[in-house]
């Protein structure tokens, strides 16, 4: 969900019974005000990171710090409008941009390592346009893309490529990834589509669920002569 020119909402909880919920509003900062808020992620310090059409924002819980876009900086982010943020376990920054790639910084020394699409490259991004981040329970960053699931290792610095192939019912059911989830046992489901158009060019979208052992996907779309099939195939949020 994105929320244009919003503020901050602080919740606030009591012991007390009954219990009392109060909201404090954080303004944006006046020197560099958020357009649209795409995405959030807490740090294990505490921190929050917010993806903005006007870059990222560190907030401490008094005061925002703003990365931007310098064109005569290469160690600045890749892109103004980021449409998904995530704080990994270990404090590193991942930030999706809408068509320049993914970028990783590392807040303890400002270093930012930009990752791009590479012709001919298969252990390269799919797609410079990023729409979804997740880190597993193995440390795996998953990416979603406008060309498919991205599987990243850390420890390797390669990408994993899974994306729709026609006639083959055990792939992506669409390359337009939205959402990606990890559930307690450990399967990773991605929901998929375009969320303009829900029978998207390439795919009809839907819900998959990967199989690890196999690299293959089980999908679920909707069906107007099933009433228990899926409702939409324009999947954008997983819980």
């Amino acid at each position: 969900t994105r929320f244009p020119y919003p503020p901050l909402f602080r919740s606030c909880y009591f012991s007390c019974f009954p219990q009392a919920i109060h909201f404090d509003t954080i303004s944006p900062p006046k020197d560099a005000p958020w357009q649209l808020i795409a995405g959030m992620s807490q740090g294990p310090d505490g921190f929050l990171w917010l993806a903005d059409y006007t870059g990222v924002y560190k907030y401490d819980g008094r005061q925002f710090i703003h990365y931007f876009h310098d064109p005569k900086n290469s160690n600045s982010i890749a892109d103004n409008r980021i449409e998904c943020i995530l704080a990994d376990k270990s404090g590193i920054i991942w930030i999706g941009t809408y068509i320049n790639g993914l970028d990783r910084l590392n807040p303890a020394t400002g270093i930012i390592t930009h990752f791009r699409h590479i012709k001919k490259d298969t252990n390269s991004l799919s797609n410079d346009t990023i729409t979804a981040l997740m880190q597993d329970k193995q440390g795996i960053i998953w990416i979603g893309t406008y060309g498919g699931l991205n599987r990243f290792d850390p420890q390797t610095n390669i990408f994993t490529h899974y994306s729709h192939i026609a006639g083959d019912p055990a792939s992506l059911s669409n390359d337009q990834v939205r959402a990606v989830y990890e559930d307690r046992e450990g399967t990773i489901w991605v929901g998929t589509g375009s969320p303009f158009n829900e029978n998207a060019e390439g795919g009809a979208g839907g819900l998959n669920r990967f199989d690890r052992k196999t690299g293959t996907f089980k999908s679920y779309l909707h069906n107007p002569e099933k009433p228990n099939s899926i409702s939409d195939n324009r999947v954008r949020a997983i819980f």
